[in-house]
């Protein structure tokens, strides 16, 4: 047991892993934490693409919770449902979009403009020592 236990702390402080992942002793893997995630939408607008993350938008921080632990299929889409039902607007001095106009300039956008609801995990590639963002699951 003490050899099990040294190994074990050996792989988890060496190799990023985690021992319980898969069912305990001996079975490791990356785990994919919520914290790691990042659930939004698109939006194209005048030919750009703006992604809202959802946290920067009080009113949806239990969907942004929800979709973070379980990006299902059913979901995004009932979700996706909602995000389309509000109205969201873009402030030309910022060049973001809000939920609410935040200035006198702010325009309503088409919900048509809003293009995919997805959830992106934070990966590290340590060769290259970049951040990226791959997807997860997404909806139109």
């Amino acid at each position: 047991m003490l050899f099990f236990f040294a190994r074990n702390i050996y792989l988890v402080q060496s190799k990023g892993l985690d021992s319980w992942m898969g069912g305990g002793m001996r079975m490791f893997g990356k785990i994919d934490k919520m914290l790691y995630r990042v659930a939004g939408f698109e939006v194209t607008y005048n030919s750009k693409k703006y992604f809202i993350n959802l946290r920067s938008v009080p009113e949806f921080e239990d969907e942004d919770v929800a979709l973070r632990i379980l990006p299902s299929d059913d979901r995004l889409k009932e979700i996706s449902k909602k995000i389309k039902s509000k109205k969201w607007f873009f402030n030309p001095e910022k060049e973001n979009i809000t939920l609410k106009p935040t200035s006198v300039n702010s325009l309503l956008i088409d919900n048509a403009l809003i293009t995919k609801i997805e959830v992106l995990t934070v990966d590290f590639d340590a060769k290259t020592k970049e951040i990226k963002l791959k997807d997860i699951n997404y909806a139109n």
